[in-house]
């Protein structure tokens, strides 16, 4: 029983020093046998762990209430565009017949995301759309094209601000008075509104290298605002009637697209391709919008079964560097990042859970020494699956953010050959019992 208490003790410690969940804990049957044996803790931090890139072909960006809009150019990735598409609707059609429009424009409501440099000026061109809003698929996609008008109806030019309530960008008067004099004459519903105006794109400038930035797409936020004025016996009654975006799934999405991208990236053509970090300058690439993901394998992790005695697995977790140049103010990393698994042709199959919900990667402290920034990756559930996976499935960890279709940040991961201060590794807790009759 001396032997009991000791491995108990040992587990209670390394519960406390680990922070895990009970429930995640792997179950040791104590009996006689194991009464018996002498028990080891032991720290591995050797396993083999191998970074790749792939993208995925697209991502829905349907199902957002984000509308994304902005361009800048990226170290990494490339020129990064993002453009919005959407059809309005309105809450009533009743305008009186004599009313006369004074001005129209959209307001577009911030709803605090940005990404890259808001201190440079910025280009909004808003052009009509010439065909529906319409897809065979159940959502639209970064990758999904509708057609439009290639001449803007309106170009705005102005510093980004997300902090304030929305921005306001006058539209032509021409433009407005078309569309007000066929909600007056001819519309009387939303689908007489379509067929005559059939929605808008929001389009950066082609020249911006600024940043990307989200607006929202709630009716109260974003909107066409007509201002208009009745004639009565005292003058004339000013009013207001609004478009906003209309509440199907399917009526907005954002067209997220890199060009020119590094070398490192451009075999990346379908999503069953994974470029190895090895032949990346030992770097692994994330980027949320665009569809990068890094692939994550412990191809070594059955050699736990070469360590003499029986034995299981009490803590595993992966620490994950990422490249000091990559992240700043202006490019923040996201914490925390959802765990999925994926596989051999890099489609989602589960999610990581703990016991008590889902199991997120988090960021570590700083390495002061270092400058350093890791993730902290619980991996035990997953690490459990492979080593008595019998075949050995080719499957794969990946991280994704919670906002990954309506969001551009990137995440550089660094290779764990590289050797300046700490690196990228898998560290497992391992507890092995062995007999004392051997």
């Amino acid at each position: 029983m001396k032997n009991s208490a000791l491995l108990i003790s040992l587990l209670f410690l390394l519960l406390a020093s680990c922070s895990i969940d009970m429930e995640d804990m792997p179950t040791l049957i104590v009996g006689e046998e194991f009464t018996n044996s002498k028990v080891r803790v032991i720290k591995i931090d050797t396993f083999n762990v191998e970074l790749s890139t792939f993208k995925f072909d697209s991502l829905s960006t349907s199902s957002t209430n984000r509308l994304l809009v902005g361009q800048y150019e990226d170290d990494y990735f490339g020129r990064i565009k993002s453009s919005s598409f959407f059809e309005f609707n309105a809450s009533f059609f009743d305008i009186d017949t004599d009313a006369v429009i004074d001005s129209v424009g959209l307001i577009l409501g911030y709803d605090k995301y940005f990404y890259s440099d808001t201190t440079k000026i910025s280009t909004i061109n808003i052009h009509v759309l010439t065909d529906f809003l319409k897809t065979d698929d159940e959502a639209f996609f970064n990758t999904s094209k509708i057609p439009y008008n290639q001449t803007p109806a309106a170009t705005f030019e102005y510093y980004p601000s997300p902090n304030r309530d929305s921005l306001y960008i006058p539209l032509p008067l021409n433009f407005g008075n078309d569309v007000f004099q066929a909600l007056i004459h001819d519309i009387n519903n939303n689908q007489d509104l379509i067929q005559v105006f059939k929605g808008i794109t929001v389009q950066p400038g082609p020249y911006d290298d600024a940043s990307v930035i989200g607006f929202s797409k709630l009716n109260d936020k974003t909107y066409i605002r007509f201002y208009y004025k009745v004639p009565d016996e005292y003058g004339a009654d000013e009013r207001t009637f609004d478009l906003a975006i209309s509440s199907n799934p399917l009526s907005c999405f954002n067209k997220i697209e890199n060009s020119v991208p590094s070398s490192n990236l451009a075999p990346l053509v379908n999503q069953k391709i994974n470029q190895n970090s090895q032949s990346t300058n030992n770097i692994s690439y994330y980027q949320s919008g665009t569809g990068y993901a890094t692939r994550i394998r412990f191809p070594s992790i059955k050699k736990l079964f070469d360590i003499p005695g029986e034995g299981t697995v009490l803590h595993a977790n992966l620490q994950l560097k990422l490249k000091k140049t990559s992240y700043s103010d202006i490019f923040p990393v996201i914490d925390p990042l959802s765990i999925y698994v994926v596989d051999q042709n890099n489609k989602v199959t589960d999610q990581i859970f703990h016991s008590s919900g889902e199991a997120f990667a988090r960021l570590g402290d700083h390495n002061e020494e270092y400058n350093e920034l890791f993730y902290n990756v619980p991996v035990l559930r997953y690490i459990d699956r492979k080593i008595y996976q019998s075949p050995i499935v080719d499957d794969a960890l990946i991280l994704l953010a919670k906002e990954n279709s309506s969001t551009v940040n990137r995440i550089i991961f660094t290779d764990p050959s590289l050797s300046e201060g700490s690196t990228t590794k898998l560290i497992i807790s391992y507890a092995i019992y062995e007999n004392e009759d051997d």
